[in-house]
């Protein structure tokens, strides 16, 4: 036989260990909506350069420093310069009937890579600054590449040829 007093003490005992065990579930379920908060998800499909910040370092969403940088690989977006002379002399040969266009967004632009090839995918102008760079002379012009193969990469040095305009009588 047990005792009133033992009775009681084993269901609170007991009416404890579930207490326990509920703030145990919860604790559980507090850390993988914690856990759902780690994942850093990119807005762009890209590679991701060299972590700014150690693993297991505090990071908060107003934070100055980058975790890390991602590039966009596919497509990839190439910044030339043209002098504004030149562009001055495309413009007036094209006035002028000399050379024909195939119109807006239509010029051909092949890339050569840096050891001499002409890089397969063509590429598109997508746009021409509207200021000329008072300190070198020029204007940014930026064209567009298909990446598939990742053979691109960001800061990479490379020449564009631009077709912009067609002399028939040549």
């Amino acid at each position: 036989a047990v005792s009133k007093q033992d009775y009681d003490n084993a269901v609170a005992t007991q009416g404890q260990a579930a207490a326990d065990v509920s703030a145990g579930k919860a604790a559980v379920d507090t850390a993988q909506i914690n856990l759902g908060y780690t994942d850093v998800v990119s807005p762009i499909t890209g590679r991701v350069g060299i972590s700014q910040v150690t693993p297991g370092a505090y990071v908060q969403a107003s934070q100055a420093t980058l975790m890390s940088t991602v590039q966009q690989l596919d497509p990839v977006y190439v910044d030339l310069t043209q002098s504004s002379l030149d562009g001055l002399k495309l413009h007036q040969d094209v006035q002028s009937g000399k050379l024909k266009t195939s119109g807006p967004g239509a010029a051909k632009v092949s890339l050569i890579l840096e050891d001499g090839k002409t890089y397969s995918e063509p590429g598109k102008l997508q746009f021409s600054d509207v200021t000329v760079d008072q300190t070198t002379g020029s204007v940014t012009i930026r064209a567009i590449f298909p990446n598939p193969g990742r053979v691109l990469l960001p800061g990479m040095f490379v020449r564009a040829r631009i077709e912009e305009g067609v002399n028939e009588n040549a």
